[in-house]
């Protein structure tokens, strides 16, 4: 109990020196060790109001998506229902087109599938229409041969990932995610494609920058990307990669189910199917910094990824603008931050690499 208590202090504590210095507005904090709840935390604010935030509120966590939207497939794959090499086409047919015929589902968990642009639209408006996105999507060609190359994928991660399963399933992607990890894990604050009557639980999502600085990035087509995480028909839609409304609590827990031994008697995977969907798929360092760079199906990787441990064994997601979700077997940790401010300015310390070192140094590793 003693550390438990040290541990939130220290915590809280980093927390608020981070909103003190105007990077931050709210921060939601949530980690499991071994299946327990050790940290619990939302510290700060949800509006312009100054409403406090509240540790079942919900933040749009952009990439955090991917993760989740990962071991959906995983569970399939699990079941035997998938291969990691099947064809996307298999599942939808009008993928088939302009040489995506060989486009695997490994492909695209991976980064290397070659349609990392945006998909082609009219207008903002459109990329708020699930149908009239697939569309676009199956209309790209790639720009490379599939497994050639590595390139980030934003957005289009997300679109064939989830057309999979809706077709093995027969569920709306949305509703698959609420079934399958959701109820068994008793959680009732993540979605993809949020319900109207879940609108008022959304904490507003703000920048640390003047948006007449910013420019369009490939995660956001808008140059002020709190635009789109504070519209409703985006957080309705279904962007598998990208539109995940969740609590930190939330997220953790699904990560804590993940590890061994579960949460609460629940376990998402298998410790063998956990293995096969960590496997390293890629991996590279920088010639220049050094800086490597390494994804398994669906989930970047530790060492790569410092914050989510010092070994490749450990796996998550970020999102855009600092908020994250990953799982560390080192230490049997699971670990989520959510935030109601996007760190986008250069010189913005990142939160949760200093929350994550806290966090380890009142643990003690587990023996592997």
């Amino acid at each position: 109990m003693t550390t438990t208590v040290a541990l939130n202090d220290a915590l809280t504590a980093a927390i608020q020196r981070a909103i003190a210095s105007g990077h931050e507005e709210g921060i939601q904090l949530c980690a499991y060790q071994h299946g327990q709840r050790i940290v619990d935390l939302a510290v700060g604010t949800r509006d312009d109001a100054g409403t406090p935030l509240q540790p079942d509120n919900l933040s749009f966590v952009w990439s955090t998506s991917k993760g989740i939207t990962a071991t959906a497939i995983h569970i399939l794959a699990e079941r035997g229902l998938l291969q990691y090499d099947d064809a996307i086409a298999d599942y939808w047919p009008a993928f088939a087109r302009n040489g995506k015929e060989a486009i695997s589902i490994r492909h695209i968990m991976s980064h290397t599938a070659g349609i990392y642009p945006n998909p082609v639209l009219n207008s903002y408006e459109e990329l708020r229409d699930y149908e009239t996105v697939c569309t676009a999507v199956a209309a790209m060609t790639p720009l490379h041969r599939p497994g050639q190359t590595h390139i980030y994928h934003p957005l289009t991660y997300g679109w064939p990932l989830s057309k999979v399963v809706e077709a093995i399933s027969g569920m709306l992607f949305g509703a698959f995610i609420q079934q399958e990890i959701c109820a068994p894990l008793g959680i009732t604050d993540l979605f993809i494609g949020l319900p109207a009557s879940r609108q008022a639980d959304v904490a507003r999502t703000s920048i640390d920058v003047d948006p007449a600085l910013l420019q369009a990035t490939p995660d956001n087509p808008l140059p002020d990307p709190s635009i789109m995480a504070n519209d409703p028909a985006i957080w309705a839609t279904c962007m598998p990669a990208a539109n995940m409304l969740a609590s930190a609590r939330a997220v953790a827990r699904v990560y804590a189910a993940l590890l061994p031994g579960g949460v609460d008697g629940v376990s998402l995977l298998s410790p063998r199917q956990v293995s096969n969907a960590t496997r390293v798929q890629y991996w590279a360092v920088d010639a220049e910094t050094q800086a490597e760079t390494g994804h398994s199906l669906g989930y970047a990787l530790g060492r790569a990824n410092p914050h989510y441990g010092a070994l490749p064994t450990a796996y998550g997601h970020c999102g855009y603008g600092g908020c994250t979700g990953f799982a560390d077997p080192q230490y049997g940790l699971a670990f989520a931050m959510t935030k109601t401010r996007m760190n986008l300015h250069p010189e913005a310390p990142s939160l949760k690499r200093e929350l994550a070192a806290i966090v380890r140094s009142h643990l003690t590793p587990v023996s592997m």
